[in-house]
């Protein structure tokens, strides 16, 4: 597992990049950098450097600053620290420039910020937050670029923080790219405003997993963003406002997705330069005055942090094409003003410049350092130079040319005693001329290195999440003797498959300690801890030893009952048995998606060998295990034919797979199955096809997994069941026969509109027949809410025995948890000191949970103290018995934003509906409320809620 074994003394890192085009030469910018992370030109040309420490650096003229920029107070564990810098539209006149680090301000959590600059330095006292991202779980996945948009607003990359769910959580503004206006509020326009909560309204796409870099094209304002993968692809998504790029579900390329983005270009996981395991930078090639080829003009460069190569893409074709090689660990890669690429070498600490070298002298970037070495090892003198090729190298002693000595580096093999004060330097030489080095100076001691000895942890040591890796060493010298603490330096890096992470930064002054190994984070098995040690003696000769920790680990198995059903595992779906292997420790995800479809059939979650909720974590235990998720068969839903009030006609299916009202008789109609997903509806045709949307048309083309959910809208009865549907994607997402006998439209068929026949801009009402399933069951079935012919209910009494209540759902003795969130003012329903019901949380998950009871045809609510809600002086309050409290009729508001709206009405006052007459105040019911129905702009009118699904306090329902 463990990587090839590091050399004794470490050579100082070069950039060395090999440009496969000969016209091209790579060079060192500048050396110097302690850990960097991502780097930006700012408009006046100087180069500003993250560090992951907290220091941003500037580079001028070529030239690394001693004084950082700022200094920021950062948690830099792992992969957290300084992560990105942009600069404002308007920097000549404002001098705002922002940045995104991890912030140990009140809790570790991701921030964004803006500065005013002050020349090189930072105004003092003028960071202004923009955005503090929620606290942080994992040291990993934070992402953390930040650019501006041609549309003047300021764009934010955000990893997932190692929980695969947030990139699908509108309730979070983790795994998504975010948008903000300049000064921190969230553009109203953004594609998720009316939908999410709190921070996450700034969603501009989401499904991402770690974009750890992006770019924005000069001139057309195309953004693409890089994605580093998980198992087995690394992926380049082209920026659209509202794309869902697919993670966890998907990474790479896929089939059968409706409703997600595929990438624009995604590369395998692999050795070799046709594959990689980390894009960690990108850059448009669009300066101002181009010093490339017209070739290279608008191409997009992307670089592979672990196999050390850069490519570069067409934008328009997506033709690539290889650009170098051997370039050590990029993490960014940036255009300058003169026209060449730079890219951020972490691996060497430097800034790589590759420039077009055609028809250009030599001129040496990198000069020969002096160096001090200890009698009998190696001295190495190394020079970075660039011109057109072919470039020739004759490296001189003392002003007298080497024998054989023609390569960038010089290495004199045994230096001795009488080479102490030789002067070495090299004359670079080309077509067009040549230039001299200046002279670096050789010392040699006959002082020994010293010996760095680690005593703990010991030679083939194992480790466990969630326990501390301790450490201990001494150091000794010939000359010296012992060396103190102050000598030695302690390192710790985190090892995954091919590549690396960053765990404890360098730190000197100690000769034992311990580091906290996390347990959330990455969960694969192929990793393992790298401990080093690096003494110094008293005259500057140093010695590095490491030690390898490897994981304890064991086989887990994740499987359901029936066999064969659909997984997940950290967040992924696997078709069971899916077998991994953990590290023991380390908290892992499992879960199922209910209902699901297989073999024919339809089957819905029971329950966790583990006894956890459908979704749950677990701490990987000390020994083998499998997670075993039962299902039960299910009836899966009523089945309908479906008739278009337009026309008048029957839902049908054409040869092409399209769904048009095509038959003029009920019998001729295809036959739906509508089953229940949550709040919504997947629809089932002959045999294993589901209806998806597929450029903008229903088409039976999906597999259950790959089916559109749609929203199912009340239009109206009339004594029939006439509902309106709406999918989950496109500017106008309702069902509509757009044409008359084409495919019916969803995505850009309907409008606001709401199911008006007469109405030719109207999205569309359809009435539903109840049908018996082609697979034999007799429908309709109790459950899908809707009251049909031959199906027995309950009438409003509150006596059990048919198996439905009085609005045909499922009969239980409770209808659900939810926390219910305000329309009006944004803000989540929770029980004061004083018991009483207000609107006070921002986040969801600061929220009552309350569960909903049957009663009748009406609800009661239990806090999650076990008391029920009652109005106490036209107040909402926790503070009844089952017997005592309040039953509320739940009022269907229609949906709004893609979510379904509620409002609750109490059986005593003038004014009975619920309604936050003063925000962050008790709710009132009894007089808060009038005939208005659930208008968020009508002050007098009674209030719409949100109910979100929770799990429930007790028992864990």
């Amino acid at each position: 597992m463990p990587s090839t074994p590091e050399p004794a003394e470490l050579a100082v890192s070069r950039a060395g990049a090999v440009v496969q085009d000969a016209n091209f030469a790579d060079s060192v910018f500048v050396s110097g950098l302690q850990g960097p992370t991502t780097m930006t030109f700012a408009p006046d040309g100087r180069l500003f450097v993250s560090e992951k420490n907290g220091s941003l650096r500037i580079v001028e003229n070529g030239r690394l600053l001693p004084t950082p920029f700022v200094t920021l107070a950062v948690d830099n564990d792992n992969e957290r620290g300084l992560m990105g810098v942009a600069f404002d539209p308007n920097f000549a006149s404002n001098h705002y420039l922002y940045v995104y680090y991890t912030s140990i301000d009140g809790s570790i959590h991701n921030r964004v910020s803006r500065f005013t600059a002050n020349g090189n330095v930072a105004v003092p006292g003028s960071e202004l937050v923009l955005a503090d991202l929620p606290t942080l779980d994992a040291a990993n996945h934070n992402g953390g670029a930040v650019r501006f948009g041609l549309d003047g607003k300021l764009y934010v990359s955000a990893g997932d923080n190692a929980v695969s769910s947030n990139s699908q959580s509108l309730n979070t503004p983790l795994g998504k790219l975010l948008r903000f206006n300049p000064d921190g509020s969230i553009p109203t326009d953004n594609p998720f405003y009316a939908t999410a909560t709190g921070l996450a309204k700034a969603t501009w796409a989401m499904g991402l997993r770690n974009p750890f870099t992006f770019d924005v094209q000069p001139g057309t304002g195309t953004l693409f963003i890089n994605d580093v993968g998980e198992g087995g692809w690394e992926e380049i998504n082209r920026g659209q406002a509202g794309a869902n790029y697919g993670w966890p579900m998907t990474e790479g390329y896929f089939t059968n997705r409706p409703g997600l983005t595929q990438p624009f270009f995604a590369y395998p996981h692999g050795s070799g330069t046709a594959a990689g395991n980390c894009i960690a930078g990108g850059a448009f090639y669009n300066p101002p005055i181009p010093a490339f080829p017209s070739a290279y003009v608008g191409q997009y460069f992307y670089a592979d942090y672990t196999n050390n190569w850069i490519s570069r893409i067409d934008p328009s074709s997506g033709a690539t094409s290889l650009f170098a090689t051997a370039a050590p660990g990029p993490v960014d890669l940036d255009v300058g003003p003169d026209g060449a690429l730079y890219y951020l070498a972490r691996g060497a600490g430097q800034v790589g410049r590759i420039a077009y070298t055609a028809s250009l002298p030599p001129s040496i970037a990198q000069q020969p350092a002096s160096t001090l070495v200890s009698v009998g090892t190696p001295a190495t003198f190394t020079v970075s130079a660039s011109g057109e090729p072919p470039l020739t190298y004759r490296w001189q002693r003392n002003g007298v040319d080497i024998a054989g000595a023609t390569s960038p580096s010089y290495v004199l093999n045994a230096a001795q005693l009488a080479d102490s004060g030789a002067r070495f330097r090299v004359v670079v030489t080309n077509g067009l001329g040549s230039t001299t080095s200046a002279e670096a100076v050789l010392t040699v001691t006959s002082n020994k290195p010293p010996v760095a000895t680690i005593a703990t942890p010991g030679a083939g040591a194992t480790y466990t999440a969630a326990t501390n890796l301790v450490f201990s060493g001494s150091a000794s010298d010939v000359e010296d003797g012992a060396l103190p603490p102050s000598s030695m330096t302690w390192n710790i890096t985190f090892h995954h498959d091919t590549h690396t992470h960053p765990a404890m930064s360098d730190t000197t002054g100690i000769a034992s300690g311990s580091w906290p190994i996390p347990s959330v984070g990455e969960s694969s098995a192929n990793v393992w801890y790298r401990l080093r040690l690096t003494v110094r003696d008293s005259i500057g000769l140093t010695h590095t030893t490491y030690r390898d920790v490897l994981p304890v680990t064991v086989p887990l198995r994740v499987t359901s009952l029936p066999s064969g059903l659909q997984v997940m595992m950290d967040g992924q779906p696997f078709a069971a048995p899916h077998d991994t292997t953990g590290v023991v420790g380390v908290i892992r995800s499992v879960g199922v998606n209910s209902p699901q479809y297989a073999n024919g059939r339809f089957w819905a979650f029971s329950s966790w060998s583990d006894g956890g909720a459908q979704s749950h974590n677990f701490t990987t235990p000390g020994s083998a295990a499998t997670y075993t998720a039962t299902f039960v068969e299910t009836s899966g839903g009523s089945c309908y034919r479906i008739q278009s009030e337009r026309s008048d006609k029957w839902l049908t299916v054409d040869t092409a797979g399209k769904v048009v009202a095509g038959s003029t008789t009920q019998a001729g109609g295809q036959i739906f199955q509508l089953v229940p997903n949550g709040t919504r509806y997947k629809l089932k045709g002959s045999g294993d096809a589901f209806l998806a949307v597929v450029t903008n048309q229903l088409a039976m083309s999906a597999s259950f997994a790959s089916g559109e959910s749609f929203t199912q809208l009340p239009c109206g009865y009339g004594g029939r069941n006439r509902v309106g549907f709406q999918a989950s994607a496109g500017s106008a997402p309702h069902w509509k026969e757009t044409t008359s006998g084409g495919p019916i439209q969803s995505g850009d068929g309907g409008n606001g509109g709401a199911c008006n026949p007469n109405d030719a801009g109207a999205w569309e009402g359809f009435y539903l027949e109840p049908a018996i399933c082609p697979d034999g069951t007799t429908g309709p079935v109790c459950g899908n809410g809707t009251v049909e012919s031959g199906e027995q209910c309950d009438d409003g009494n509150t006596q059990s025995g048919d198996g439905c209540d009085a609005t045909c759902h499922t009969e239980t003795s409770g209808a659900g948890c939810f926390r219910i969130q305000s329309e009006r003012s944004d803000k989540w329903l929770t029980v004061d000191g004083a018991g009483k019901v207000a609107a006070i949380s921002t986040t969801q998950t600061g929220g009552e949970v309350f569960e909903l009871v049957t009663s009748g045809a009406r609800y009661k609510l239990k806090g999650a103290s076990g008391a029920y809600l009652a109005v106490v002086a036209d107040q909402l309050t926790v503070s009844a018995t089952l017997n005592t409290a309040e039953p509320f009729t739940r009022y269907d508001c229609g949906t709004y934003g893609g979510r379904n709206r509620y409002g609750f009405e109490s059986s005593t006052g003038t004014a009975r509906n619920w309604k936050e007459v003063t925000l962050g105040t008790p709710i009132q019911s009894g007089n808060g409320g009038n005939g208005g129905i659930c208008n968020p702009t009508d002050g007098g009118a009674w209030e719409a809620f949100y109910l979100e699904p929770a799990t429930c306090p007790a028992a864990g329902r």
